[in-house]
């Protein structure tokens, strides 16, 4: 979903809101260098664990309904999904316990705490645009200038549709915001869809 085959293995990584993902424990993994981020990060491992356990089986039970709105080429069907989440949630889980907060730093954003350009690239996954009747133009903007601030290259957000699947308008808005007019701003499709229309990316580059 952020097209990062073209990332170095030197660069220092930030995922933003990045809960409950393993995508920390799996780069890390594999050489890179990535820190995660997330005001869930105060909870105790156990705390996490059972609060995974409740809102993955919300979610599982809510998807039947809106199974319409996404595309299964990635997961074949709901308990595949399923499969990928519990493997992603306990690999997370391990991978926190081993490294606590050398890896994973409780953040409140917009305020991250991090020194200016403590990062080379920042990740944003299904946190922003997504959840536009949630988080207002505002606050969708001081978390960005945050993150331009703790970030020397390149911000990635992923993806920039809606809940409902549709283009958020927040997008055109950050785009013609005069504050951002010294960064380039581009919007690049991506070789993952896993909600219908969300396969683009917007990348925004010092």
């Amino acid at each position: 979903m952020f097209d990062l085959d073209n990332l170095h293995k030197n660069e220092l990584i930030l995922d933003v809101a990045s809960g409950v993902s393993s995508f920390c424990a799996e780069a890390n993994a594999k050489g890179c260098n990535v820190t995660a981020s997330d005001r869930i990060y105060t909870s105790s491992p156990l705390e996490i664990g059972q609060k995974c356990r409740q809102d993955l089986d919300v979610v599982l039970k809510q998807l039947p309904e809106i199974v319409d709105l996404y595309v299964w080429n990635f997961f074949k069907d709901i308990q595949a999904l399923k499969a990928q989440r519990e493997k992603a949630y306990k690999l997370f889980i391990e991978d926190f316990k081993n490294h606590g907060t050398k890896r994973y730093m409780p953040v409140e954003y917009p305020s991250s705490g991090f020194i200016d350009n403590r990062f080379t690239t920042s990740l944003v996954s299904h946190f922003l645009f997504l959840y536009e009747d949630h988080i207002n133009y505002d606050l969708h903007k001081k978390i960005i200038l945050e993150l331009l601030r703790i970030t020397s290259k390149e911000i990635r957000i992923f993806p920039v549709v809606n809940l409902k699947g549709e283009k958020s308008s927040l997008v055109d808005t950050l785009m013609h915001d005069q504050d951002f007019k010294r960064f380039q701003i581009s919007i690049k499709k991506v070789d993952y869809e896993f909600m219908k229309n969300g396969n683009e990316m917007m990348a925004i580059t010092h």
